[in-house]
């Protein structure tokens, strides 16, 4: 809703692709600020993501990423990466679903970065389904574009029975490819 009230219109598909049994962990490319705000609002189902514990101090978008169970973590520090490991996999215990942006840093662009290293770790150690997702034009909103439209496609679910014998690179691969070949340019 507040997407559509900034005069930005949404457009979302693959929604047939998701499951109601969870939990699942969504993967995004990440273009734009608002990126996890569009993601959490254009899914059906329950969703909180992971952050940058900088991204808590941002008025009205930290208190609501609070308020819907958002991870916030130093990403700075080992300490801080093990303690978000280990609460994004409570989470997954608990039955949530989490997203995750792999690249860890907005591209403010079309094209992708490559993700960070042990960025799947969490799916191949919860063992939970994974739902690549591609967001279009979301950097929008920040570089104020004459393009208003954004898009977001919830791809087709990544069983853990098709990726449990993958290693760490071959399924960061397969879901960066995923995401990366529902990319299109605006």
């Amino acid at each position: 809703q507040a997407i559509k009230q900034l005069g930005y219109q949404l457009v979302v598909t693959g929604i047939e692709n998701l499951s109601k049994q969870g939990p699942l962990l969504f993967f995004s490319n990440h273009q734009g600020t608002l990126d996890p705000a569009v993601v959490v609002g254009a899914c059906p189902l329950p969703l909180s993501f992971v952050s940058k514990k900088e991204n808590e101090k941002i008025p009205v978008l930290g208190r609501w990423a609070r308020n819907i169970g958002t991870i916030h973590f130093d990403r700075e520090t080992r300490e801080g990466n093990i303690t978000m490991i280990r609460s994004a996999l409570r989470r997954l215990k608990e039955g949530k679903n989490l997203l995750i942006f792999p690249e860890g840093t907005r591209s403010k662009c079309d094209a992708m970065v490559p993700f960070k290293s042990g960025s799947l770790q969490v799916a191949l150690m919860s063992k939970v389904d994974i739902v690549p997702v591609t967001l279009n034009n979301a950097y929008c909103i920040d570089v104020n574009s004459a393009n208003k439209t954004i898009s977001i496609h919830f791809g087709e679910i990544i069983k853990y029975d098709d990726y449990k014998d993958l290693s760490g690179s071959e399924l960061e691969q397969l879901v960066y490819n995923r995401i990366h070949d529902k990319i299109t340019v605006f």
